[in-house]
């Protein structure tokens, strides 16, 4: 058990054997073993210099989702999926080192000049035996309104896309097929296979617990709350070759379970705190 810290980042370890490493930069989870296993995607050709975000892990999405808004100016000046990845983030605290768990808080750093907003963004990461839990903590410091988007973009680790099974999306929950070009679609509550590319953004899931199945005998639990929303994303080899930092086939080792909030902006009043929580669990 313990917090290791390095120049770049800092491991956390159970006494069951499971760990997981989180880098300053982005206060991204680059790795989490369980059960002897590696159960996070990292491409093999992801810059972890800084140079840019990393492809992998899990990102912390902030405070935009996706490509920016037209408005208002301060947003709409922002790159793809917000700064928050591209910052160097603090520890905080080491909040629990017990056999029931290890849990560690990390800090964002001010946004940029150019977003003239005050806010406190923290992240607490929990790492148990069979289980890691990430919280997006937010809270409002400015005397006016605050408005955001957050998403936390996890790349599972599977043996194979093809064999995979994604469930629990009730039947009527509605979508956003950004492969369809935005299009608005209610779910049949069917189960999701990888036959094709897949960017789904399900609004509001009423289950807030997704299931997936590796064909492998094994798989994953996500359960989210506060983050209301979830898309789920493979490119397929028709998209995902065309990804500069993917590696060759890199699409068929993942699949990407991403609850969040950013159907609409999340507004917090002054004062008000947002919290957005995700527990994987190993089946």
């Amino acid at each position: 058990m313990g917090v290791t810290e390095t120049a770049k980042s800092v491991t956390i370890n159970h006494e069951s054997g499971s760990s997981a490493e989180i880098y300053y930069y982005g206060a991204h989870v680059v790795s989490w073993k369980a059960g002897g296993k590696e159960r996070l995607f990292m491409s093999g050709k992801s810059a972890l210099d800084g140079s840019k975000a990393i492809r992998g892990g899990i990102p912390v999405v902030f405070p935009i989702f996706g490509p920016p808004p037209t408005s208002p100016p301060e947003y709409a000046a922002l790159s793809q999926h917000g700064f928050a990845r591209n910052q160097i983030w603090k520890l905080d605290k080491v909040i629990m080192d017990r056999p029931e768990g290890v849990s560690i808080r990390f800090l964002a750093p001010p946004p940029p000049d150019s977003f003239a907003h005050k806010y406190r963004l923290a992240y607490v990461i929990t790492l148990s035996e069979h289980q890691l839990c990430t919280d997006v903590h937010i809270i409002n410091e400015d005397d006016k309104e605050f408005i955001f988007q957050t998403l936390l973009h996890t790349y599972l680790a599977i043996p194979d896309y093809l064999k995979l099974k994604v469930s629990g999306i009730d039947k009527g929950t509605t979508y956003k097929d950004k492969v369809l070009d935005g299009k608005m679609v209610q779910s049949e509550g069917e189960d999701i296979v990888i036959d094709r590319p897949i960017d789904r953004v399900y609004h509001k899931v009423p289950s807030q617990e997704i299931h997936v199945d590796d064909g492998a005998g094994s798989g994953f639990k996500v359960r989210f709350r506060g983050f209301e929303d979830v898309t789920v994303w493979n490119p397929t080899e028709e998209v995902g070759k065309g990804i500069v930092d993917m590696e060759d086939k890199g699409w068929e080792k993942y699949i990407c379970i991403e609850p969040g909030y950013v159907r609409d902006f999340k507004s917090l009043a002054p004062g008000e705190e947002f919290l957005g929580q995700q527990v994987l669990t190993v089946l």
